[in-house]
């Protein structure tokens, strides 16, 4: 197995193993908006796929245009987390998101270019930056609408 395919199993496996740290009440309480905001991820990777934004080199799945190693791992718990970290408070929730993403897009994710595992093409790094801020607040919003439509339930 090559060491591009390694890294790909790691994004998608490890990440998953601090889920039990996650309790599994948040974790429940997270998952709809958690997985809706995979599912834009994913719309979002076709589209980018055929514009040619970006170029997943080693896809789990060679057919596949999307990077299930991301999207089902280390996306995924990230948006987890950062919901068990900080929902409550909007601001704490969009500066942690903005710290990380700030270091996966600058740092990580130039990384992954040095060794052909995923590359920008007609892309920035600053527009993927703001995709992955906005789709933070998109989350947050949609988590708090949930939220409120299970009060409404529970109330009546």
């Amino acid at each position: 197995m090559s060491v591009r395919k390694i890294l790909a199993w790691g994004i998608l496996v490890l990440p998953w193993i601090t889920v039990p740290l996650i309790g599994k009440k948040s974790f429940i309480r997270f998952l709809p908006a958690t997985t809706f905001v995979d599912l834009i991820l994913s719309l979002f990777s076709v589209v980018a796929d055929k514009r040619k934004l970006w170029k997943v080199k080693n896809p789990l799945f060679p057919y596949s245009s999307l990077d299930f190693s991301f999207i089902c791992g280390l996306f995924f718990v990230t948006t987890l987390w950062m919901f068990r970290l900080a929902y409550g408070n909007f601001l704490k929730y969009m500066f942690l998101n903005i710290v990380a993403d700030y270091f996966f897009v600058f740092h990580v994710m130039k990384f992954f270019k040095k060794v052909q595992f995923f590359e920008l093409k007609r892309m920035t790094y600053f527009q993927f930056f703001c995709t992955s801020v906005s789709l933070a607040a998109i989350t947050y919003g949609l988590q708090y609408k949930i939220e409120r439509i299970i009060t409404e339930v529970e109330n009546n």
